[in-house]
Formats: structure tokens, sequence, C-alpha cells
């Protein structure tokens, strides 16, 4: 099934990621059938809906008359089984609970054409344990877009072990016919592309909060003054203790020990004490901003740090060929992350500070899967730019 064979998309879940997904769909003119188990859920996600489209018209990005046409392209249903009856594409995101998925995907199985692309958007979740329980298996890959997915302007793409080719070149001109920067994840490993290159942050600045030498605030204003939206510390109040706490969890049992969340987010956690939405967390937060003392300032972290954490992991993601080139880990990290391409912005670096940064974080916070590998320590990382 090509692209141009699918007209009728089902989204199973309504809350950001499915109403989002819905939202994009029926923008690009595909017919969409949104699925959640009560009207009240639906209608909240169609109000949703309706009121991006509406900021979308007063920025002049949408005509009223192409927002008609969206909404019309739009319905809703309580009912799994009816909504995949007719189904060319069936994409799921509903909360990461392996059990909760399995169960939805029996049912997709059970009552969609049997040449129907069924997909997850999970962020974490194994495709191939997912497709365990899919006819066909095939036909089942992962389709994880960005939050929020109407602004954020990347789709991975994955593969499970018995995903075909054409499942993935279709997903893969869908991604593209919705405005999105698709990129093929070639491996079924923890995190995908863009979360993996990313994960190795978390235990390092969880060691630095349990260490208490440095001051988050001292770190946040020193990335902010280097160009960053957000510091560190404050987009993980933003994002939510909670959620960092679960996937610290995650990826604990998945890639290494070193994830094991330190006594300073589990304390939080046990107060309750979340970030922005609970009020506190790492900063105190007032009307939706964190208060950060920007007087303070750190020469102990490097602005390159971050950089060389994330440099080191794509490193090893390319050597693992879960992603196709380094080429598709700098744009994913561009359209997912809104931050710059670590290979190409490493390959106008020294690579011998990088190495050298990331030593000495690894020795200082007893950190050793952030020891450089030998392609960053002699600089032959830059081969991979070329490939």
């Amino acid at each position: 099934m090509g692209v141009r064979a699918i007209q009728k998309v089902t989204v199973i879940g309504s809350g950001a990621m499915g109403n989002g997904i819905a939202e994009i769909h029926i923008i690009a003119g595909y017919s969409v059938a949104m699925v959640d188990i009560n009207n009240k859920l639906l209608d909240k996600a169609v109000q949703k809906i309706e009121s991006n489209l509406n900021f979308l018209i007063s920025k002049e990005k949408l005509t009223e008359e192409a927002k008609d046409r969206a909404l019309n392209n739009l319905r809703t249903s309580t009912s799994i089984a009816n909504s995949v009856s007719d189904a060319d594409c069936i994409i799921e995101a509903v909360p990461e609970l392996m059990d909760l998925k399995k169960n939805i995907f029996k049912m997709i199985s059970d009552h969609a054409p049997k040449d129907a692309i069924i997909a997850s958007n999970t962020s974490s979740l194994s495709i191939t344990e997912l497709a365990q329980v899919v006819s066909e298996p095939h036909r089942f890959a992962g389709f994880h877009f960005f939050n929020p997915v109407n602004r954020m302007r990347l789709v991975e793409v994955i593969y499970g072990k018995e995903t075909s080719h054409d499942t993935i070149a279709t997903l893969m001109d869908l991604g593209t016919m919705l405005g999105k920067v698709a990129i093929k994840v070639l491996r079924d490993r923890p995190g995908f592309i863009v979360n993996r290159i990313n994960a190795p942050l978390q235990p390092l600045w969880s060691a630095i909060l349990d260490e208490g030498n440095i001051k988050p605030d001292s770190i946040d204003t020193l990335m902010k003054n280097h160009g960053a939206k957000m510091g560190p510390f404050e987009l993980m109040d933003f994002v939510g203790l909670d959620v960092i706490y679960n996937v610290m969890q995650y990826y604990k049992k998945t890639l290494s020990p070193e994830w094991e969340p330190g006594k300073f987010i589990s304390e939080r956690m046990a107060k309750n004490e979340l970030g922005m939405k609970s009020g506190k967390g790492i900063y105190e937060w007032k009307d939706g901003k964190a208060i950060i003392d920007t007087t303070q300032t750190t020469d102990i972290i490097k602005p390159i740090d971050p950089l060389a954490v994330v440099l080191n992991e794509s490193i090893r993601v390319v050597k693992e060929k879960v992603a196709e080139s380094a080429l598709d880990i700098d744009r994913g990290q561009e359209a997912g992350m809104n931050q710059p391409g670590p290979f190409k912005t490493a390959a106008k670096l020294d690579h011998k500070e990088l190495s050298h940064r990331l030593e000495w974080l690894s020795k200082t916070y007893n950190l050793s899967y952030i020891t450089p590998e030998p392609e960053l320590t002699d600089g032959s990382f830059r081969s991979f730019i070329k490939e």
C-alpha cells in the first residue's frame, strides 16, 4: 500500500498526542476517526482541535474554508471495532502501558482490514513486543510524533523485528505528506533515536543535584546565556519530575543501571513536588514560570558538556545501526528537540576538548556510561558525516 492509497485514518486515543495526530491528518485532507472510551473525552479533544485551528486562522496560516474542510474530515467514536473496520491506517496514542496497548492492538487486529497499516505512537515501548498480538506483523511499525504534534516537526518511523520495508516506506511518505521530517529507526532499541541520544543527560543532571555543589540556577543561567531556551533543570521541572523519574527507571532496566533516579529526584517524587505542575520541584514556580536566580553562574560545567554527552550517544546509535546515518540524527535533533545537530556542530569543534570534558564528567560523577567512545577521542566520528 502506497501513501496515496491511504485515505481513512483511525487514531486511538484523544489525549494531547491523539488529538494532535488527528489534527494534522485532517488538515492534510485525510478522513479521520478519533476514538476514546467516552464522549466527554472526545468532545474535549474536538474543542482543542477547533481552538488550534482558530489560532492558525488568527495567524493567517489557515482560512475559514480550510478549517471547515478539516473539521468535516473528522468523526469521533467510542467503538474501536467500528472505527477500524474500513481504515487504511490505524495509529494508537494511548498511555504508555504495555498491557493496555496490547489489548487495543489485539482488538484492532481482529477488526481492521488485513492490509491496513497498524502503528504505535509509543515513545519507549518495544515495537517488536507490541506486534506480537497483531496478525500480519509485517504491517506493524512505530510512528512516533513529538509533543506538541502540531508544532514539533519530527516523526520517527520505527522497524519492529518483522516490519516490512513497504510498511516503513508508506509511513515515511505519510509523515512527509503531513509536513514532518520523517526519519527511519532501523532497530527497535530503547528510546529509538532522539530520546535515546538525549537520555544520558538525565543521570548526569541527577548526579549534579545529588552532589549539591553546583546550584541548578547557575547551570540554567549558563546554558540560557549560550542560546538555550530553557536550562536543563528548568526543563526537567517543566516536563515533570515524575516523567523524568519514570523515564530513568525505564532506561535503568533497558540500557544501564546508572539511570537509577537519584536521591534528590526520588525525594521530590515522595513529596509530590513535581515541578511546574505542582508549583514546586527543583524550583518554585509562579504564574507558569520558574523562579531562577540569574545572578548565579558557574565555570565548573561548560556550555559544550551537553553537546559532548549527546554526541557520544549519537556515535553509539550510528555504530549500533539504529539510525540510517549521522545526517538523520542531526535532522532528528533539530526537528524533535529544536537543538543543533550534534554531528555537524561538533565537527567544527576540538574533539580533544569534547573527549576531555566527557572523561572529567564521567570520573567526577561516577558515570561510566558517558566515557567517551573511541571515535570521539580520536575525532574519527567526523567520517560518519561523510558516509
